[in-house]
């Protein structure tokens, strides 16, 4: 790779520095007349997010992976207890398997759950209100 000479600073800043801090999304007011440090702040920014996303995608891809081994495993099995069972009914799933109704299930179990300590809640300060009313009647 060949090298590229700059014949001075504001060669360096104009070709190279600026347009790499406009594709970081740096303000030209910040790049211009900001700290300098500012810069070296967008660039581990842009790191960051890369890393992140690069997590985030590759969660994806092990999310869909397994999905489709699950997908995969269903159909074995469908054809497999056909092939070998006597009355050999199994079917295949008709609709795609969606775990958002199960979150959402668990959403509501939860929101029961808080309701039901809440009403917990409510009784037994009602209980320990009336002791305490007899214990000071006393």
């Amino acid at each position: 790779m060949e090298e590229i000479v700059y014949d001075n600073a504001t060669d360096l800043f104009d070709s190279k520095l600026f347009p790499e801090a406009i594709l970081l999304n740096m303000p030209s007011d910040e790049f211009w007349n900001g700290e300098p440090k500012w810069l070296l702040s967008y660039i581990e920014s842009c790191r960051l997010k890369q890393e992140r996303e690069e997590k985030t995608q590759s969660s994806l891809i092990d999310y869909q992976s397994w999905l489709t081994g699950l997908y995969v495993h269903q159909s074995v099995m469908v054809a497999l207890q056909n092939a070998f069972s006597k009355n050999g009914k199994a079917k295949y799933i008709k609709e795609p398997i969606s775990f958002t109704a199960t979150k959402k299930e668990s959403k509501d179990a939860q929101i029961e759950a808080d309701k039901a300590m809440e009403n917990q809640y409510i009784l037994f300060k009602r209980l320990t209100d009336n002791m305490n009313k007899g214990i000071h009647k006393r």
